[in-house]
């Protein structure tokens, strides 16, 4: 740990604090409100009024900020405005903070390679993922951002492919039902006289039709296609 981080902790509150290094600030379980209030605004103070440390202040006052979700309101433009900082700034450190847990921060990496892998996944297996790599392939910040880019590029490529997928596959099926409809009324004359055997064994032959004609109709009247979740669990 440095040493103005070291006299930053010094700096803290005697209680509410469960722990506090250069990456976070762990804070107690059971801290009421106004002792909440009153350790961010010790914070927004000591961000305002230091000069060094910034990525740990800004990293604490996250910390602090998705504490305060969790249990009060928060405060981010009043603080940010206190701590001298842009609100966005805690805007994108409370949502790093609440999404990589002081526990799952990793100690041979800086606070920004943390927020480059926290603003960009929120699912803790990738995020752990991400933070693993770096540390293993010593990734610098701008590195690491570079690889996240070109995987999160990647991914829409592949999206959008699938997505094109999905529309020609429709595209296909529903002109050979337009090819059905279009033989029907052709033939209409023709089917108007089956007899009710033969009427029986149509039906059989067209009931993937029929299903198919239900399962729209209940998607239109529910808005969604998807199916049931024990389906979807299958």
């Amino acid at each position: 740990m440095r040493t103005d981080v070291q006299q930053l902790v010094a700096e803290l509150p005697g209680s509410g604090i469960a722990h506090a290094d250069r990456l976070g600030l762990a804070l107690a379980p059971h801290l009421d409100q106004v002792e909440w209030r009153g350790l961010v605004t010790h914070l927004a103070r000591l961000t305002r009024t230091t000069t060094g440390a910034r990525q740990t202040l800004t990293a604490w006052l996250g910390d602090a900020l998705a504490y305060g979700e969790i249990r009060y309101h928060g405060r981010i433009t009043t603080c940010a405005s206190e701590a001298g900082l842009e609100p966005g700034t805690l805007r994108n450190a409370k949502m790093v903070c609440s999404r990589i847990p002081v526990s799952c921060r990793h100690d041979v990496l800086s606070w920004t390679h943390h927020c480059e892998v926290g603003l960009a996944f929120a699912d803790p297996a990738e995020i752990e993922q991400w933070l693993a790599l770096a540390e293993r392939e010593k990734l610098s910040t701008a590195g690491l951002r570079k690889r996240i880019r070109a995987h999160i590029a990647g991914r829409r490529q592949d999206q959008d492919a699938a997505a094109h997928s999905g529309s020609v596959e429709a595209f296909q099926l529903m002109r050979e039902v337009r090819a059905v409809c279009r033989m029907l009324d052709q033939r209409r004359d023709i089917w108007k006289r089956w007899a009710p055997g033969t009427v029986r064994m149509a039906l059989q032959e067209v009931k993937p039709l029929a299903d198919f004609i239900d399962r729209l109709r209940a998607c239109a009247l529910k808005g969604s296609c998807a199916p049931p979740r024990d389906i979807q669990a299958n």
